[in-house]
Parts: structure tokens; sequence; C-alpha cells
């Protein structure tokens, strides 16, 4: 296991440690900020997510959490037979805003522009948004609705 994160994403959200951690892991909001999934639902401790037409787009098990700090996952893409990955949020609380840290390690795709760096900072703009605002908005262009590498 990778000890050195491929990605690493960093935003400020003006928020409650609370309601991050709320945002991350109930999937009504999930499915209300997610830049590409359209379908969010847990299958035990398995966080699976497919695109609007019904496909499959990842399955991600949890590994460890500690509410209000810190969920480590597998990232799990279903589009080919590219091998998990693991991401880990952590969440630091700095007065009236909090820092999400995403760290994704174990890539087998390349963090590009058009990859995995793209998705996590469109899916970071979606999270941001619901929270400071409650209005839901996907940061996705109509190119990426059925796009591959993004992430979860």
């Amino acid at each position: 296991m990778s000890t050195k994160p491929d990605f690493i994403l960093q935003t400020f959200i003006r928020c409650t440690q609370a309601a991050l951690w709320e945002a991350l892991t109930d999937v009504d909001q999930m499915n209300a900020y997610h830049f590409i999934a359209r379908d969010i639902r847990w299958d035990g401790d398995t966080l699976v997510m497919d695109a609007a037409d019904g496909s499959p787009m990842f399955r991600n098990r949890t590994i460890r959490a500690e509410p209000m700090h810190r969920i480590e996952a597998t990232f799990a893409p279903q589009w080919d037979d590219t091998p998990p990955s693991r991401s880990v949020f952590l969440i630091a609380c700095e007065g009236d805003h909090c820092r999400l840290t995403v760290e994704h390690y174990g890539l087998h795709h390349p963090v590009a522009t058009n990859g995995v760096a793209d998705g996590w900072a469109r899916w970071a703009a979606g999270l941001k948004t619901w929270l400071e605002t409650g209005q839901s908005h996907r940061f996705a262009e109509e190119t990426t609705a059925g796009a591959k590498n993004a992430p979860g």
C-alpha cells in the first residue's frame, strides 16, 4: 500500500464539521452535489454510484471511518478492469469553516486535466456549493456526462 498520495486536493468550506461529515456520508446529499453520478446508495459498507443511464460507475468500500475527521475507502471504477485505488477524506475544523483534504493513493489512471484531477475538482466544487448555499449544482461539462476517470 502506497504511503505517499498520488494526488492531493484541498478546499475550504464555510460550514460546520458536522455538516461536512453529513454531506460526505449521506446519500441524499451526495445525490444533490455529485457532478456525474446520478444514483448513489449504500450497500452495507460500500458506496454504490451509478450513472444516469443506470450503468455502474464506482463501488467504494469503506476501509476506516473516524466520525467528523476521516473517511478512508477503496476507489473502484466499474468501467474497466482497473484495480481499486484508495481515497482518504480528512476534515479539519478551522473556526467558522472546515478544511477538506482529499488524498488519492495507488492511482492507475493518469492525474491529468481530463482525468482524476479534473474530476476531484468538479466534485469538490459541487460539495462546496451545496454546503455554502444549499443549492444543488453539478459542475459537469456535457462531454463529461459519460466520462470515465471521474472520482467518487
